[in-house]
């Protein structure tokens, strides 16, 4: 059983996610000695401590990675490094997942750009207003 599973949507062809994940292995294997090879759409790595394997499908990349015992304690760490990369490197080639993620609510519920927002009523109120 994988120590760390991730799901990435994306909306790229599957050339371009497989590309992707190419590019990522290619970076990863020059820091970190990883060996790697290509079943179908499914990458599988490997090096001392780490096995793994990026599935490319229509809609996602999944990523599995089982974990040797002394690199276990850092699990977190990889993580939020491998969702990061993923994040910035899917950002790059989808401009739309970029905005998309800057959609953000503030604890109000108005959007980042401060428009207003409808009460259940279907009234529009400002609700920093109601706060104060």
């Amino acid at each position: 059983m994988p120590d760390i599973e991730l799901v990435k949507p994306h909306s790229l062809t599957i050339a371009k996610a497989r590309a992707l994940v190419q590019e990522t292995a290619d970076g990863l294997a020059a820091e970190y000695d990883l060996n790697y090879e290509w079943c179908g759409n499914t990458l599988h790595f490997h090096r001392s401590g780490v096995d793994g394997l990026m599935c490319v499908t229509d809609s996602e990349i999944q990523l599995q990675l089982t974990l040797g015992f002394l690199l276990k304690p850092f699990k977190g760490k990889f993580i939020h490094h491998i969702e990061r990369n993923f994040d910035r490197l899917l950002a790059e080639q989808e401009p739309t997942a970029q905005a998309r993620k800057t959609k953000r609510k503030d604890s109000a519920g108005r959007g980042m750009s401060g428009e207003k927002k409808k009460d259940e009523t279907g009234r529009v109120s400002d609700q920093s207003k109601a706060r104060r």
